[in-house]
């Protein structure tokens, strides 16, 4: 489904909480969601982007999701809007199986990621959509442990020209869901600016595309996204 293509940040941390994916690519066949299905399969990172920041948009899905509290036990904590407060003992989740180095990134597993470079597993591995750890590094990154797994990934000489089904390249991924070291890092390697995803964007087009995205704020960044 379009959630599961495209690692989606929506507000970060709550549409990471794999239980949220679950319960949002269940409304897939839902009219009411369509437009939304559509947009993230076509614009992918950008698109998460945008509905992470539209106000009806949340509050129709935590209509469709049961309401504020059932998004609240789901995410462990308070909902998009609601004034920050203690968050209340949320159950148990299933700890995830982390069996590849995609499974590491993705559930922010410093010691797994370090583990699969050490025994040589490929960090240019591909998913069926073809992304690679790096690009999941990015899309699921959260605080000092992203950018830990992401440094990790970048000294193992992950591929950073590699694209995914959509063609977005990490420096697209990193624009898009707005993850300032990421951009910072990536710039400081060289990496093309220029590049065109599947819908001809560039990575300062993704930025663009939603006001809010912190990369807006970097006007350093702006400047050097930018294209001659």
């Amino acid at each position: 489904d379009a959630v599961a293509d495209h690692p989606s940040p929506f507000p970060v941390r709550h549409i990471q909480n794999p239980d949220m994916q679950r319960r949002i690519g269940a409304l897939k066949d839902d009219p009411d969601f369509q437009e939304f299905f559509d947009d993230v399969q076509k614009n992918g990172p950008s698109a998460m982007m945008k509905y992470s920041n539209d106000a009806a948009f949340l509050k129709k899905l935590n209509d469709k999701l049961g309401g504020e509290e059932a998004i609240r036990e789901a995410v462990g904590g308070s909902i998009p809007g609601e004034a920050a407060a203690p968050a209340a003992p949320a159950a148990a989740a299933p700890t995830p199986e982390v069996e590849t180095l995609h499974d590491a990134a993705r559930y922010g597993d410093v010691e797994a990621v370090e583990d699969f470079i050490a025994v040589g597993k490929d960090v240019n591995a591909r998913d069926s959509s073809q992304r690679t750890p790096l690009h999941y590094a990015i899309a699921f990154g959260k605080g000092d442990t992203g950018e830990e797994i992401f440094n990790q990934l970048i000294e193992a000489d992950s591929d950073l020209t590699a694209v995914d089904e959509k063609k977005n390249t990490p420096l697209h991924y990193a624009c898009g869901y707005g993850k300032t070291f990421a951009v910072r890092a990536l710039l400081e390697k060289g990496c093309d600016v220029t590049a065109q995803n599947g819908t001809g964007k560039t990575p300062i087009d993704l930025v663009k595309l939603e006001a809010k995205n912190p990369i807006n704020e970097e006007t350093d960044l702006i400047e050097k996204l930018t294209p001659a």
